[in-house]
């Protein structure tokens, strides 16, 4: 079987990440806008939209720039997040595809799944490179399973 060659690709904070969070915001604060505009009365429902709202960007702001520089490392066999001291065995799900960046959730084999977003400005030129590593299916392959298959 195939086996896609080793790489290791910078993740942490992404243009696109940003400005989808941005759009979000925005579509939050204009729908809430109108609601208000629209109302013929203000209650504390609406006053517990802002402030929700508020929470919401306050949180993506912290979460933008709390996001720890880190790399993704497939070494032919496995898939590590390297960050700092940490090394951690993990198995990437691509969750968003958009060509030029990805949503990949990163689950270690015990602990929370951490969630981080390749971009291609990132390395461009070992961007296929790591689309290949990601979509190849040795790549996710279980090894005591392909061993119980029938040679055809």
């Amino acid at each position: 079987m195939y086996n896609a060659p080793a790489v290791t690709y910078p993740v942490g904070r992404s243009h696109f990440q940003a400005g989808l969070t941005l759009a979000v915001g925005l579509a939050g604060a204009l729908a809430e806008g109108a609601w208000w505009l629209l109302s013929d009365a203000h209650g504390p429902v609406q006053g517990l939209a802002w402030l929700l709202w508020l929470g919401f960007c306050g949180w993506a702001l912290w979460s933008k720039l709390h996001t720890p520089r880190a790399q993704v490392v497939w070494d032919g066999q496995e898939w590590r997040l390297q960050a700092g001291a940490l090394n951690l065995l993990v198995t990437p799900q691509v969750i968003l595809d958009v060509q030029h960046s990805l949503l990949l959730c990163l689950r270690p084999e015990t602990g929370l799944a951490r969630w981080v977003w390749p971009a291609q400005q990132a390395q461009p030129a070992r961007w296929l490179a790591l689309r290949r590593a990601l979509f190849s299916p040795a790549a996710h392959a279980d090894p005591s399973r392909l061993a119980a298959l029938p040679e055809v």
